[in-house]
């Protein structure tokens, strides 16, 4: 009974540590250019960022309307050696609900990305979230500039 008692307690031992280990980290570095949209900002708010969650500011200073995914249409990614790498979500699919946010001119909006079901909790390191955005223009008739879509980063360090 005792070597039962022993194995259970080595058991959860184990499932506790593997549920609050941090996420696995791409092999390849990205390549996805950020921020290079003019006009519209995402930035991190002061005192935000912790281990399961950081919140961002979104600002679209143009005259056109940009919109997004919700708050769980984001992800991370590491910086290492002056590289950015991707991590690694524990699972492949996610339960999100489809709403999209529209972001109009000098409106700032801010969102808070949590990522401990997804990823789990961030050791110490500097970080970035990534999300998509769109910009819709109705009048164009080339399909190519119609939509155009862009991606911006907000950094941010776990101490």
């Amino acid at each position: 009974m005792k070597n039962v008692f022993t194995f259970c307690c080595a058991l959860c031992l184990l499932a506790l540590t593997a549920c609050g280990s941090a996420p696995k980290i791409s092999e390849e570095a990205s390549d996805l250019e950020v921020n290079n949209h003019e006009g519209v900002t995402m930035t991190v708010v002061d005192g935000s960022a912790y281990p399961g969650q950081v919140e961002v500011t979104i600002l679209n200073t143009t005259d056109t309307e940009i919109d997004s995914g919700n708050s769980a249409d984001f992800f991370l990614q590491v910086e290492q050696d002056g590289q950015w790498y991707n991590l690694i979500p524990k699972q492949k699919e996610y339960d999100n609900t489809a709403e999209g946010y529209i972001y109009n001119e000098d409106a700032p909006w801010e969102m808070t990305f949590q990522w401990a079901s997804l990823y789990g909790s961030l050791d110490p390191g500097h970080y970035r979230a990534v999300k998509w955005f769109s910009e819709f223009h109705e009048d164009e008739t080339d399909p190519d500039k119609r939509n155009i879509n862009f991606a911006l980063a907000a950094e941010f360090d776990i101490k």
